[in-house]
């Protein structure tokens, strides 16, 4: 059992626990870290159900965990923008010469990154990224899709030369302009 100020918060057996309000700002910062409510469960000394009622219950500590958690996707959102567009930050380089140890500042460059720069837009311009092929056809809706007779040619054309001639088939010839084989 823990205790929080001699008063007890929480029963290992899922028993009653107290809400402590103070912890509000605790428990944002936890959250904004990326704390699962199991997690918080552990830290705070409580059993994970315990958080659960209090989510329920008290819409501030709600706040509180949802607040945290906006700060952390924010976060995770920055850095994926920054992996997509590419970014710089100041880096100190350590070489050694001569049994000394120099320092240099310098600027380290990252380049774009292309699954970075797709998981972006496919997420922010589903209509235009999404990686789904949507196939349309014509005809009716109940009946067969009408195909010209050129395009049954082609397409048996394309077949015959997929497929091997058998020691007997060798003069096989389609009529490019009726679509007989002879």
């Amino acid at each position: 059992m823990a205790t929080f100020k001699g008063k007890r918060i929480s029963s290992q057996e899922g028993g009653p626990s107290v809400f402590l309000p103070g912890l509000l700002d605790q428990v944002t910062m936890i959250a904004a870290r990326g704390a699962t409510d199991r997690e918080l469960a552990v830290m705070f000394g409580l059993d994970p159900i315990s958080i659960q009622r209090w989510r329920e219950t008290y819409t501030e500590f709600d706040d509180a965990l949802s607040d945290g958690r906006t700060m952390a996707d924010a976060r995770v959102t920055r850095a994926l923008f920054e992996r997509a567009v590419g970014y710089s930050h100041p880096e100190e380089k350590i070489f050694q010469w001569d049994g000394e140890i120099i320092t240099h500042d310098t600027i380290k460059h990252y380049a774009p990154d292309v699954n970075a720069i797709k998981l972006w837009l496919t997420n922010r311009q589903k209509d235009a990224w999404k990686d789904r092929v949507r196939n349309e056809h014509t005809g009716s809706k109940d009946g067969p899709i009408a195909i010209r007779q050129e395009d049954k040619v082609m397409l048996m054309a394309s077949i015959l030369a997929l497929i091997e001639p058998k020691s007997d088939d060798e003069g096989l010839t389609i009529d490019n302009t009726t679509g007989s084989v002879s």
